[in-house]
């Protein structure tokens, strides 16, 4: 019989850390073979957790270490590493939180928090953006303007929330007790989060500058709701736009 391959050893191991079947050859010793793949699976759960702690420090926070410990574990056996490098971890841990019904009941804006933070992740490892080619812009004639679509930079992201979200991760953040005795949580809030020159930004903006901002994703011009097209100004001079082309017709 020939010897398994590095690819699916690799499988394996990798199933077994999360629990599942696995036909992992473990050579006998004087431990036994589960308890020495669970003191892989034990450092495997820990540095991943910790990895999660370090991205999600508002979340970690609001609920406390315990539990935290508690989803990111729950999370860490039940997401997959798609990147050999740690740091790159942690994609989808709002969706692991959104999927806790005990969770979601108690904190219910903590998965939304979680997601100021993955964004902040993903734009801080996005580069600063060329300057918006504003006279190349100019130059589209008017028969063409339904066709713009802008493209939203890598280094900025838009999210909404039904909940006062970038107020409450501003004021943990900064360790603020006068805005967080003030909040109102049950205030919903659009937000940008931003990499520029001076660093890493989280600020409220109108809903309606954040729908188009999200539209502008998937849609050209003549595609978007004309009640919304007025803000692109606004979004212009956030800096939010990198580039644009010319949708086909």
């Amino acid at each position: 019989m020939s010897a398994p391959s590095l690819a699916s050893l690799q499988h394996q191991f990798r199933d077994a850390l999360h629990y599942e079947s696995h036909d992992l050859p473990v050579a006998k010793g004087v431990t036994e073979p589960e308890a020495l793949i669970q003191v892989y699976r034990n450092n495997f759960v820990m540095t991943l957790t910790e990895c999660l702690e370090n991205i999600y420090p508002v979340a970690n926070a609001l609920v406390g270490e315990e539990c935290f410990q508690a989803i990111a574990r729950h999370h860490v056996l039940g997401t997959t590493m798609d990147n050999a490098c740690a740091d790159r971890y942690g994609a989808g841990f709002a969706d692991t939180i959104r999927a806790l019904p005990n969770i979601i009941e108690a904190v219910p804006y903590l998965a939304d928090i979680a997601e100021i933070e993955w964004h902040i992740q993903c734009v801080n490892r996005a580069p600063l953006p060329e300057a918006f080619p504003v006279e190349a812009l100019s130059e589209v004639t008017p028969e063409d303007f339904p066709r713009i679509q802008l493209t939203v930079s890598p280094a900025s992201a838009v999210m909404k929330s039904d909940f006062a979200v970038a107020t409450l991760w501003q004021a943990v953040s900064n360790q603020d007790e006068e805005a967080l005795n003030q909040l109102d949580l049950m205030s919903p809030e659009a937000l940008l989060v931003q990499k520029d020159d001076e660093g890493i930004s989280v600020t409220t903006m109108s809903d309606e500058e954040a729908s188009l901002i999200l539209a502008c994703k998937d849609f050209a011009f003549g595609e978007i709701d004309p009640e919304l097209l007025p803000h692109i100004s606004g979004a212009m001079l956030r800096g939010v736009f990198s580039s644009f082309a010319l949708a086909s017709d």
